[in-house]
């Protein structure tokens, strides 16, 4: 015969598995992205932006104009900033496809163009390599690059606070980055942070940048 006393410890094991078992059934599944949500062109977003090194050495604004562009006869989309050039992209997968100096003339292309991997979800990763060309120098190389999605966190910067991924890369050249993005949002990038070793062939360098403002324009 049972005690009163098993009984009652007997109840409040059964109590604590039940509960387990429904805090496990009401815990949400880890998010995933399945694209980059385009910002309405005219849109503005400023940065606060620290560099040094090969990376150029600034610490102050960097304002970028989101506009439609071509690129060798097809449509993309600019990304531009007097003060860092412009960075054109594929219109659906947000792929980089060039560089463009802040002079307007060709500074780097990608071939293919480079970018994440859709979807994102915590913890994949992926190889990928593209065919660089300089055009300041007339020089092209291989680069492969090593993807992960590191985290889906909160992060805060001076423009908010964003549930955002967390990615990082390096390439064969020794470059890394750090990057927070929240594609669902439409912010590609809310924060970043980028490395080259003195061993990089253009030397070593540093960058940090996070999101001071967006403005989108009026309908």
């Amino acid at each position: 015969m049972l005690t009163r006393r098993t009984t009652t410890l007997s109840l409040l094991a059964t109590a604590a598995a039940a509960s387990l078992v429904l805090i496990a059934g009401c815990a949400s599944p880890p998010p995933v992205a399945e694209k980059l949500v385009m910002d309405p062109m005219g849109t503005v977003t400023t940065y606060h932006r620290k560099s040094s090194g090969s990376l150029g050495t600034f610490d102050g604004k960097v304002v970028w104009t989101h506009a439609p562009a071509t690129w060798q006869g097809k449509p993309v989309i600019a990304f531009g900033a007097p003060q860092a050039g412009v960075a054109l992209h594929d219109p659906t997968t947000f792929d980089v496809v060039a560089y463009l100096r802040p002079d307007g003339l060709p500074f780097s292309a990608f071939e293919p163009p480079m970018g994440y991997r859709w979807p994102l979800e915590v913890g994949k990763t992926w190889t990928s390599s593209h065919d660089v060309t300089n055009f300041v120098t007339g020089n092209k190389q291989k680069i492969t690059i090593q993807w992960k999605v590191a985290a889906y966190e909160i992060v805060t910067v001076p423009a908010g606070t964003f549930k955002a991924w967390k990615l990082q890369w390096t390439d064969n050249l020794g470059e890394a980055e750090t990057r927070w993005t929240a594609p669902g949002d439409g912010l590609a990038t809310i924060k970043r942070h980028v490395e080259r070793p003195a061993s990089h062939p253009q030397g070593a360098g540093v960058l940090d940048a996070e999101l001071l403002s967006r403005v989108r324009p009026a309908k």
